[in-house]
This record gives C-alpha cells, structure tokens and sequence, in this order.
C-alpha cells in the first residue's frame, strides 16, 4: 500500500463498503495506459466517489460502473496535450496528472476553471489529496472544501438517493 493512501485512511476515513476493483493489465493491454501505484492503491481504497462532496474523483470503467463517462471516456495514449484528468469539483476546477516519464513520476496540476494558471504540485496524486485534507496546500479552489474531509463512495451516494427518495437517472 502507497504510504500517502494509508495515511490519508487516518485522517479521511474510506468507505465501509471499500474501493473499486480495476484490472489494471487489462486497462494497459486494451487502452495502452498505465496508472501510478498511488492511484491504483486509492481507487482499491476509496474507488470512485466524492471527497466532501465537493471534489468528485474519476477512475477507469470497471464490472458494475454505474455511469457512461469515467477516468478514460475519450482519452487516448498518449494523450494529445500531455495531461490527463483524475477529478472535478463543482465550481468547474480540474485536477489532472502531467503525463510525463513513467506512471510513478506523474505530477499534479490543478488547473482553476478560469483556466487563466495552472499550479502544478511536485507530488503524486495520494500525497497531494492528502496535504489538501490536512490543509497544508491551498490552491486556488473555487468551491470551499469543507474539513475535516469525508469521503462518500458512488454505492453510498446511490443509497443515500434511495433512501432520501430520489431519482437515480444517471447511475
């Protein structure tokens, strides 16, 4: 286990029910992509979900995905402008990996939805969500994220919709 996932387990609890399970050598064979141990640590952990429901996280199609657009809807290998998207949050921000070298030496960019500077983060994807709950980086967000950080995983957010009575169009 990445030592970045295991810490953020203490200060973000994962879900009860666990993260997600991805074939990776599938993904690699059938795509050409290969993803940093962090990530895949991460999505084993928490998998896709909503950190404060706020910063929605994004991983590969798996059995069972329960949406039509994910982590490599529309990407290809190697990718045009060298970047890749791992989540969002709900004013437009995007946090995205600057593909270059191996999976493992990938850098975070956080790129503000005016998109007038990116901040890049000399830190993999675990590390950099784990400073940003402990609240020891500040990039520019445009929405707050509220701390102390949850996270709540796609199966929770469906049983939360159903049990409050809501509609499930789009799971």
């Amino acid at each position: 286990m990445h030592w970045a996932v295991e810490e953020l387990g203490r200060v973000m609890l994962p879900p009860p029910d666990g993260g997600d399970t991805v074939d990776w050598d599938a993904l690699h064979a059938d795509t050409g992509w290969k993803f940093p141990a962090d990530y895949r640590d991460f999505v084993a952990v928490y998998g896709l979900g909503a950190i404060s429901d706020s910063i929605g996280i994004s991983t590969p199609s798996f059995d069972g995905y329960p949406f039509v657009d994910h982590l490599l809807f529309r990407a290809q290998w190697p990718p045009v402008h060298g970047t890749l998207t791992w989540a969002s949050n709900e004013a437009g921000d995007d946090f995205l990996w600057r593909c270059a070298g191996e999976p493992d030496e990938w850098r975070v960019v956080f790129r503000p939805r005016d998109r007038r500077r990116d901040h890049e983060y000399d830190m993999g994807m675990a590390e950099f969500l784990l400073r940003l709950v402990r609240g020891d980086i500040h990039p520019p967000l445009g929405a707050e994220l509220e701390l102390p950080a949850t996270f709540e995983s796609w199966r929770e957010e469906e049983r939360r919709l159903l049990d409050e009575g809501g509609d499930l169009e789009g799971f």
